[in-house]
């Protein structure tokens, strides 16, 4: 029983340590936001500078638009690389997803992005997310 204790301590604590740094800021993000509705409050706790006050100007009808992402399901969240200083940090990451409609899959997308993130009063907030490349794969056809 003893040898069992201490690997769960180190998973425990692996688990705990993902969550805290920019990596897992974004990670918490991202995942919080794919297949769900979230909140204008969520979003903006989690966000600061100019994307901030992007969303912050927008109008109620385009944040519900935005924010509605119950048709997308994650498939893969993987970060790619990070470059770091002590306030300020760049992160690149990837996301699949599939989009579906009525309960069908209708497209699949991979998303490679770098999002800016910042220690804001010891939080993770994240600054800016660009978009490096996208590919699209239309699983139905398109009904004009």
């Amino acid at each position: 029983m003893k040898k069992w204790i201490l690997p769960l301590l180190f998973l425990f604590a692996s688990c705990v340590q993902d969550s805290v740094g920019p990596e897992g800021a974004l990670r918490d993000f991202v995942e919080a936001r794919l297949g769900n509705v979230v909140t204008r409050q969520y979003i903006l706790e989690h966000v600061t500078g100019k994307l901030r006050e992007s969303l912050e100007n927008i109008s109620d009808e385009d944040f519900a638009k935005f924010s509605d992402l119950r048709n997308v399901k994650n498939d893969s969240f993987k970060i790619l690389s990070k470059s770091c200083q002590e306030k300020k940090c760049f992160v690149t990451y990837s996301i699949a997803y599939r989009t579906s409609a009525e309960e069908k899959a209708t497209s699949a997308s991979e998303v490679k992005k770098i999002a800016e993130l910042l220690l804001v009063d010891g939080k993770w907030l994240i600054s800016d997310i660009s978009n490096v490349k996208t590919y699209h794969e239309v699983l139905e056809p398109i009904e004009p």
